[in-house]
């Protein structure tokens, strides 16, 4: 960060996003350009944290090709903490499109700007290309599930990403990714924050008596248990291949090009083992009755792919256990997500599929419980 950019306030509601503003972050990239206007639209999407703008320029910026529209994302919650978990995830997201998504071989958006406040409380914004003029089909909420096709080239994506880090020295005391760093930082507080405790937190008895929890099997709501079960999966990943995972891998977070490309966005990127970004991905991302169908042949494909791209990726067998003890992990998170980062009807769909996946794999069996 430059002292340009520290001297630069971040915005702490969509009113201030201005044109100004704007023109002074974007006449630090192209010199002489002047926005003269700016519109945002209402916020995009279930949270209140990103909006389309749309702007005019002066003539140098018109002559620099400078775009109509552009996407802010930002904490948006004014001077207030929205919470300690929340701060973090907004602060991940920086850390991930500046210091990991440009090291890696994806398809994301364009970050042309970002800048941070710690005071009065943590506060963040990005500013991004908006996505809209590639034309890109998205998937809006839980019911949109993936066919075989897409599922699979999502999968060869995140292969791809993954390979060039599978277990890389860059996760390492000094590496860029090490701890210390923005991306170990995610990674640690991410279990610190979230994974380690949701079992303990308040979340846990809130969620298992809303209509999705009731509707869980007795054995899925025992916090216990899933604490048990969290930290027996921990130790069982933990020889399993260190890679960069997207983070937050959901519907809502990906898209595809009309050629079929993949598109990632909304990252909580950080070091994991292999499995985790894996379950994270299938099981909320298909219908229950084509995982069934489909999962052992999507996942043969995934780890022949990572062997293609050059990672010593386990054999299917080694692979299938480390999945069907992985499950819970989507299972913790959909049946406690909350209403505000996501619909309830999203919450509730996904929390069932990854119910489903649980009971079909036994995975408290697997992690011996």
């Amino acid at each position: 960060m430059d002292s340009q950019d520290r001297a630069l306030r971040v915005p702490r509601s969509f009113a201030e996003v201005t044109a100004q503003w704007l023109t002074a972050v974007l006449s630090g990239l192209h010199p002489g350009v002047e926005v003269t206007s700016a519109r945002v639209d209402p916020h995009m999407g279930h949270k209140p944290n990103k909006a389309r703008v749309h702007l005019t320029y002066n003539a140098a910026g018109e002559a620099a090709g400078l775009p109509p529209t552009l996407v802010v994302k930002g904490t948006f919650n004014g001077t207030t903490s929205r919470g300690e978990i929340i701060d973090f995830s907004n602060m991940a997201e920086l850390v991930s499109y500046r210091d990991i998504v440009p090291h890696l071989d994806i398809n994301a958006p364009r970050l042309i700007y970002q800048n941070w406040e710690a005071q009065p409380s943590e506060s963040v914004v990005l500013l991004f290309e908006d996505m809209a003029t590639r034309r890109p089909t998205y998937f809006p909420n839980g019911f949109a599930t993936l066919d075989y096709g897409q599922a699979a080239r999502i999968l060869k994506a995140m292969a791809r990403f993954q390979a060039s880090t599978w277990n890389s020295p860059h996760f390492a005391a000094g590496g860029r990714w090490g701890p210390g760093t923005g991306a170990g930082e995610n990674a640690r507080l991410i279990r610190s924050l979230y994974f380690d405790i949701l079992p303990r937190s308040e979340h846990w008895p809130t969620s298992v008596e809303s209509p999705r929890g009731a509707a869980m099997p007795r054995l899925l709501r025992d916090a216990e248990r899933m604490e048990r079960g969290w930290f027996r999966l921990v130790e069982m990943l933990s020889g399993h291949g260190m890679v960069i995972v997207h983070g937050d891998e959901h519907l809502g977070n990906l898209a595809l090009e009309p050629d079929g490309t993949p598109i990632f966005y909304d990252f909580l990127a950080r070091g994991e083992p292999w499995p985790l970004g894996l379950v994270r991905f299938l099981i909320p991302t298909l219908d229950t009755l084509d995982r069934r169908a489909w999962e052992k042949a999507l996942i043969a494909g995934y780890l022949a792919d990572l062997r293609g791209f050059g990672a010593d990726a386990p054999s299917f067998e080694e692979a299938w256990l480390a999945y069907r003890a992985a499950a819970i992990c989507p299972l913790m998170i959909w049946l406690n997500n909350s209403s505000s980062w996501q619909p309830e009807a999203t919450n509730t769909a996904n929390a069932a599929r990854a119910a489903a996946a649980v009971l079909d794999h036994d995975s408290f069996g697997v992690l011996g419980l």
